[in-house]
Parts: C-alpha cells; structure tokens; sequence
C-alpha cells in the first residue's frame, strides 16, 4: 500500500492530472483563442494590461510622505457626511507613516550632496586648469630659452633669462 503524505496536500492537488486539469486546459486554449479573435476581449484584455503595467509604476516610483494623508483624504471623501466629520476621520485625514529619519531629511541632504559634487567638480576644473596653465608656461619659457641659447650670445640669454638653471 502506497503511503500518503499529508504534509503539503496543496502540492498533492497540483500534481494530480485528472479531468480537472484537462478542463483547466482547455479552458485555457479556448479562452486564448477566444481573445486572439475578438476584438471586444482584446480591448479589455489592454485596459486591464494598462492598469496592471500603472500599478507596477506606481509602486516602482518614490512617493511623498503625504501619500497615506492623500489616499485617506480620497477614501474619507466617499463617506457620508456624517461620517466624514468624526475624530477618528481627523486623524486618518491628517496622518503620515512613520519613517526613518534619513528619509525625513532626504530633501535636505541631497541638497547638500548636490553642493558637494558642484564644489568638487569646479575644484577639479581650477586644479586641472590652473596646472595645465602653468606647465604650458614653464614649457614654453624652456623653449623660449633653448631657443634664443642657440641662436644668441650667452651674455643676452642670461639677462633675458636671469635664472638659466631651472631651464637648462
């Protein structure tokens, strides 16, 4: 006798290949032809595709923290009046999740990050332009000076070029 094991009887069901499971099938195929012929279920096949593809945006983007106030503020709208002015509503109108304090000041140090990066970036250009200047003008006083050493008296190099050694 085969022993049963009742520890997962969802996976017992799923497996099991019946009259079940050929009905699901062919509901299956018949619903998917039934879509890939009619115009009416194509259309609402790509509303509900549309509202499934915004949920997943909707979840993928940072929100606000007022989000939980607004959503409350929206559902308190659709009670009735008398509803709607009780404490308990108040609270709901006005409440807002709790988060972690970096997320609080979110705003702020990215700010500050922001400035960080603008100061870093015009650091590097001055550093970077300012020794690019420099060794242009070293350069060019070494072959202002190798120049005018071959082609001139010595005499008329050292009072151009008082101090030859840096440039020899």
């Amino acid at each position: 006798m085969k022993k049963m094991n009742h520890s997962n009887p969802c996976k017992q069901v799923r497996n099991r290949q019946g009259l079940w499971a050929s009905l699901k099938e062919r509901a299956c195929r018949h619903l998917a032809d039934h879509i890939a012929t009619c115009p009416r279920c194509q259309k609402r096949l790509a509303l509900v595709n549309r509202v499934e593809l915004a949920m997943s945006l909707v979840k993928s983007q940072q929100h606000n923290l007022d989000l939980l106030a607004r959503a409350n503020a929206k559902a308190i709208g659709v009670l009735k009046h008398s509803l709607r002015n009780t404490p308990k509503t108040e609270q709901l109108r006005h409440s807002k999740p709790d988060c972690h304090w970096i997320e609080r000041k979110r705003p702020v140090i990215e700010r500050l990050l922001n400035i960080a990066a603008c100061l870093f970036v015009v650091m590097m250009i001055r550093m970077g332009v300012t020794s690019l200047l420099t060794n242009v003008q070293t350069k060019g006083k070494t072959a202002l000076h190798n120049y005018y050493a071959r082609n001139l008296d010595s005499g008329l190099v050292n009072e151009i070029f008082p101090d030859d050694t840096a440039h020899v």
